[in-house]
């Protein structure tokens, strides 16, 4: 008989695990056979709800690269590992990340900008098998290592308040009009009626095309 080595082991062992955190996933749905027919595709994404033992928080790309100081998919998700200790899958085609929390966290979320998803939402997870990018399609940065392990929403939390004054320090702005952070929005409105409230309004160049919008001259308001 063929000799087992320790890789075929590690394999095993991989495999195991990942079918117990899947059962775990799916245990959030009424449904669970349901979860592991749309995870038997390699790409395929099921659709869990967010009032069972967890949630996610959807963190823009920008907002995380500028917490951690890079963009390399590595060096992310090392940082991930190293900062909030729990499982992030990534969305490429959305460019967001979203950490693992436990579900209650919606309850005492405060960000602006930085959405937590709460009770009757519904998220579109990948496979616990896929830890690997392929084109724009979602994966694990940060697999689980064990069922029911989360992230700390306070590491969490600070993660994203470091990132959003990072990134207002280095240009990133929100944009008023399609809802996300950009790096090439501009001052095209002011609300409030004085100095002490106004509060100013920026537009990403797509939207200004789409919308009309004129940016706003130094001085003009």
């Amino acid at each position: 008989m063929p000799e087992t080595t320790q890789s075929d082991n590690s394999d095993t062992e991989r495999k195991r695990l990942v079918e117990r955190v899947a059962v775990w996933l799916a245990s959030a749905h009424p449904r669970p056979a349901e979860v592991h027919k749309a995870w038997r595709d390699p790409c395929g994404m099921a659709e869990l709800p967010c009032n069972g033992p967890f949630t996610v928080v959807r963190l823009p790309s920008l907002i995380v690269h500028a917490a951690v100081g890079t963009d390399d998919r590595d060096a992310v998700s090392a940082q991930f590992g190293k900062l909030l200790d729990g499982p992030v899958f990534c969305e490429p085609g959305a460019a967001r990340y979203c950490p693992l929390v436990p579900a209650d966290t919606a309850k005492e979320w405060q960000l602006s900008r930085v959405e937590c998803l709460g009770p009757g939402c519904c998220v579109d997870m990948p496979s616990p098998a896929t830890v690997e990018p392929s084109g724009q399609s979602a994966y694990w940065a940060v697999p689980l290592d064990e069922p029911g392990r989360l992230c700390d929403p306070e590491a969490v939390h600070a993660l994203t308040r470091q990132g959003q004054k990072r990134a207002t320090a280095q240009g990133v702005r929100w944009c008023a009009w399609h809802k996300d952070y950009t790096h090439d929005a501009q001052l095209v409105g002011v609300t409030g009626k004085t100095s002490m409230t106004a509060v100013g309004q920026y537009a990403c160049s797509l939207c200004r095309t789409v919308h009309g919008l004129r940016p706003i001259i130094r001085g003009e308001h």
